[in-house]
C-alpha cells in the first residue's frame, strides 16, 4: 500500500509539472503573438508616417520661391510659421498658428541624426524670436527665411542655424490630436514653472539681502561698541590729559613763585657779601692808618730824643 501511495504521488507530481510547463508555453505563445501583433502594427503605422511625411514635402517643396509676406499663411505669400501650418494643414493635421507654439508640440527630437523627413525643426534667436521649418534629410530643412528673401532650403549645419537651433518636434500625421490645446497646455506649464523658479529666485535673493543686512547691522553694532569704547577711552585720555596739564600748570606757577624768591635771596647774599668786602676794606685802611700813626710818632720821638 506505500508504495501504491508513492507511485500516486510521483504521477500527479508528474502532471503538475507538466500541467505548468504547458501554462508557460502558452503564456510564451501569447506574449510572442502580442509582440509581433505590436511589431506588425508600428511597421505599418511608421509605413503611414512615412507616406504622409513624404506627401507633406511634396507640399513643402512645390512652394520653394514663394516671398515672404509677415503673417502670410498661403501660396501668395508665407512667414515662417504660416508656411510650416500651411504644409501641415495639407496633410490633415492643424498646427498651432505661432512658430513659438510650434516648438512645443509633439514629440521632442534633440539630435539631427534621430530627426526624420517631415519633423518640424525649431529655433530661436536671442534677439529675432522663435523660428521653425520642415526637415527634409540630409542635414537640411525647408522655410521661410526672412523679409526680402523667399522659401528656400538651407543646411542645419549653417553658424546661424546651428546655433540657435531648439531641435526638432514630430507630429504624428492622422492621430487626430488636438495640437494647439496641446501647445497652450504646455506653454501654461512652462510658464508656471518659470514663475515658481523665479519666485524661488527671488525668495533666495531675498533671504541673502536680510542675511547681508542682519550681518551690516551686527557689525554696525560692533562697530557701535568699538566706538564708544575708543569714545570713553579718549575721554579718559582727555581727563587724564586735563589733568597733567592742571599739574603741569600747578607745577609752573609753584615754580614761577619760587623763582622771585630765589632772585630775592640772591641779591640780599650779593648784598651781603658786598658789605662784608666793604667792612673788611674798612677795617684793613683802618690797621694800614694806625700803623702809619704810629710810626709817625716813633719817628717823632726819636728825633726828639736826638
Amino acid at each position: 500500500m506505500g508504495k501504491g501511495l508513492k507511485l500516486c504521488a510521483l504521477l500527479l507530481g508528474c502532471g503538475l509539472a507538466f500541467g505548468c510547463a504547458a501554462q508557460k508555453s502558452g503564456e510564451a505563445a501569447e506574449q510572442a503573438r502580442v509582440e509581433r501583433f505590436r511589431h506588425s502594427y508600428e511597421a505599418s503605422l511608421n509605413q503611414e508616417q512615412e507616406l504622409a511625411g513624404q506627401k507633406l514635402l511634396q507640399h513643402a517643396r512645390s512652394a520653394i520661391g514663394t516671398p515672404y509676406v509677415l503673417g502670410g499663411s498661403n501660396p501668395g505669400g508665407f512667414d515662417c510659421s504660416g508656411f510650416v501650418h500651411w504644409a501641415y494643414k495639407n496633410v490633415g493635421v492643424k498646427l498651432p498658428r505661432t512658430a513659438r507654439e510650434q516648438s512645443v508640440v509633439g514629440e521632442s527630437i534633440r539630435n539631427i541624426e534621430d530627426m526624420r523627413a517631415g519633423d518640424i525643426v525649431a529655433f530661436r534667436h536671442p534677439k529675432r524670436g522663435y523660428h521653425t521649418g520642415i526637415y527634409v534629410g540630409d542635414g537640411k530643412f525647408i522655410h521661410s527665411p526672412r523679409k526680402r528673401t523667399r522659401v528656400r532650403i538651407n543646411s542645419l549645419s549653417d553658424p546661424y542655424f546651428s546655433q540657435t537651433l531648439l531641435g526638432a518636434r514630430r507630429v504624428s500625421i492622422g492621430s487626430g490630436e488636438n495640437l494647439v490645446a496641446q501647445a497652450e497646455s504646455r506653454l501654461a506649464s512652462f510658464a508656471e514653472t518659470r514663475q515658481a523658479r523665479k519666485g524661488g529666485k527671488a525668495a533666495t535673493v531675498a533671504s541673502a539681502a536680510k542675511g547681508k543686512k542682519s550681518a551690516q547691522a551686527a557689525k554696525g553694532s560692533k562697530s557701535s561698541k568699538v566706538s564708544k569704547s575708543a569714545a570713553k577711552s579718549g575721554k579718559s585720555a582727555k581727563a587724564g590729559k586735563a589733568v597733567s596739564k592742571k599739574s603741569a600748570k600747578k607745577a609752573a606757577s609753584v615754580a614761577s613763585a619760587q623763582k622771585p624768591v630765589s632772585g630775592k635771596n640772591g641779591k640780599l647774599a650779593k648784598a651781603g657779601s658786598v658789605k662784608a668786602k666793604a667792612t673788611a676794606a674798612k677795617s684793613t685802611a683802618s690797621r694800614k692808618s694806625g700803623h702809619k700813626t704810629v710810626s709817625s710818632l716813633s719817628s717823632k720821638t726819636s728825633r726828639n730824643r736826638s
